[in-house]
Formats: C-alpha cells, structure tokens, sequence
C-alpha cells in the first residue's frame, strides 16, 4: 500500500440530491429543523474552529487534555486507526504519534465528507511520520461507513475512532444504531473509542452555546446562508433569525434553534418550497446530548457493544468498547 491513497466513492446520488431531499423533508415536518452537518461550509468550518479557541467553549480543551494524558493506553495492541468524521483530525495526531511509536505498520485511515478536509490534516502527519501509511475515505458516515474497512486496508487489530462527542449529535435511536453500525465492521480483535461530552453544571453548559462574542450565534445562522446559497434562496437577513440554545434537563441535552424574529417566508426555488415561519417560530438545528458513564453504557450495550475501559474527568469521557 503507499504511503497516501485517497478513495472516493462512487454513488447512485450525489450530495446535492441528498440535501434537497434532506432539507425538504426538515422544512415540512410538525416540528420544523435542518440537518446539522449543513453549519459546515467553509465560512460555517472556520467559525466552529474560532468556537474551539473561545474561553466558554471547554469541549475541545477536555478532550485533548484527556487524549494527550491517554494515548499510549488507547492506541496500545492496535495497529491501524479508523477516524470516523475525522474533520481536521487535530486532536488525533496525539493518537496517531502513540499509533507511530508501538505499530510495525502504521495505518491512519480518514473518513470524512471532505477531499479537501483529508488532505489538508493528513500532510503534516506524513511530514512528521516517514513510517504512517494513510489511506483517506471520502464519504457520509450516515450511509457510507462500510466504506471505512475496504481493501487494502489491513485486517490486523483496528482502532475505531469517533471524537469530539459527535456522539452528542445523535438522538436516543440514532446513537445506537450508528455504534450497531460500527460493530458490525469490527472484530473480536478490534476496539472502539468514543469521546462523550458529560453532564455537568447548567451555567457552564449554557454559557458555552451561547458566548459572550456571539461566534455560536453566527455560526448557527450561518446555517440558513448554507441553504440559501445551495438551493437557490434570498440572502437570509441577519436580524430575521435570533439564537436560542438552552439545555434541556429531561433530555440531557443542548438544543439550538433558530428563531424567527418577524413573520418571514424562505422560498427555496430549487426546491420550489416557500416555507411560511411565524414570529417566534423556531427551526431546530442541533442538539448535542450530553453523557454518564451509564448513559455510555446504555447506549454501547444497544449497540452491541461492551464498554471495556473509561477515561473521564469532570467535563469530558472516553470510553474503549469492544464488540459484545
């Protein structure tokens, strides 16, 4: 295998397709909502990374605080590393340096929705790691992940990896049917490492989905620029919509909405749907769900998997599973 491969996969739809059917179908439910992965065009990605830097946004610190602290012991007896929703994978250099250290054949195996996104994290690996095999997947982890474990990838024992307690962003059945997902592909040989943010205190939650410079804010009403521009809308004005983001106790989780300010119409050409919203009307764009070590366990065991180890402090968890 060389040092760097790059697979794309070949589809029956393309994305485009699949956000017009996506946002049609969030639009004109009871409950009105679009599909969170749309925040993240390249003005929507460089406002989530000035997010990850803002003092009430603690996710991204806990996370790596915890990795850097663990690496050694997550990576140790794995050969490969399997990245689900690998982003700009600055977090998984510290995993990918253990992986380095302990590996005979080191192997680094991207998944992301992104070419651009793949290239861009994986270059200064291979600058750093002369021995690191990488071999990039390009695809929706929602309905490509099989994709993840195709020739010629190698079969020894794998590292899964989903971080950033994207976890989060799944509900009570979506959770369990993505880790299901993932340990129909793996081994007896293979473990799972999942990054869960925790339940904490309401203010510190509260106060890191709605900062004081208003980056979250932007970054959720960027959503609607997204939509505008794919699907041939009018610009959304910025005072059209407010943020809202609370956490809702019962649910354990962080919703964020937009709410429309006045009476406002969003006419999609492309999709030939005008959308007729309220004053005060809200349009769910994410939640972000929020963990115990029970509620992990729960949510492995619906899976079919077991949880083996638990690293975690008082924000942040990583939990190593392996199949049931």
């Amino acid at each position: 295998m060389a040092r760097f491969a790059i697979q794309e996969l070949d589809r029956d739809d393309d994305q485009h397709d699949v956000m017009r059917r996506e946002v049609r179908a969030g639009l004109t439910a009871s409950s009105r909502s679009l599909p969170s992965k749309y925040f993240y065009d390249d003005v929507g990605s460089r406002l989530f990374d000035k997010i990850c830097e803002l003092p009430e946004y603690y996710l991204t610190r806990a996370e790596y605080a915890l990795l850097a602290r663990h690496a050694g012991e997550l990576v140790a007896g794995s050969e490969s590393l399997l990245e689900i929703g690998s982003g700009m994978a600055r977090k998984t250099h510290l995993l990918v340096s253990a992986l380095c250290e302990r590996a005979a054949r080191p192997t680094y195996v991207p998944f992301d929705i992104s070419r651009a996104t793949i290239d861009a994290a994986t270059s200064e690996l291979l600058a750093k790691h002369p021995q690191l095999h990488v071999h990039g997947v390009i695809g929706d982890f929602t309905r490509d992940l099989h994709a993840i474990v195709r020739p010629p990838l190698p079969r020894a024992p794998r590292l899964f990896a989903f971080l950033g307690s994207t976890v989060g962003n799944l509900d009570e059945t979506a959770a369990p049917a993505f880790v299901r997902s993932v340990s129909q592909l793996m081994t007896d040989a293979d473990r799972f490492l999942l990054g869960v943010d925790l339940v904490k205190d309401e203010r510190v939650l509260h106060a890191a989905y709605n900062d004081s410079a208003g980056i979250t804010a932007a970054f959720n009403k960027n959503i609607l620029r997204v939509i505008a521009r794919e699907l041939a809308g009018d610009p959304v004005p910025d005072d059209a919509f407010e943020h809202l983001a609370f956490y809702a106790t019962e649910r354990a989780r962080i919703e964020m909405h937009l709410v429309a300010t006045r009476p406002y119409t969003l006419w999609l050409r492309e999709l030939d749907l005008r959308v007729q919203l309220a004053a005060g009307e809200h349009l769910l764009t994410e939640i972000s769900r929020k963990f115990t070590r029970a509620s992990v366990e729960q949510t492995l065991a619906a899976g079919g998997m077991r949880l083996e180890r638990w690293f975690a402090d008082e924000l942040f968890g990583l939990a190593i599973a392996r199949r049931a």
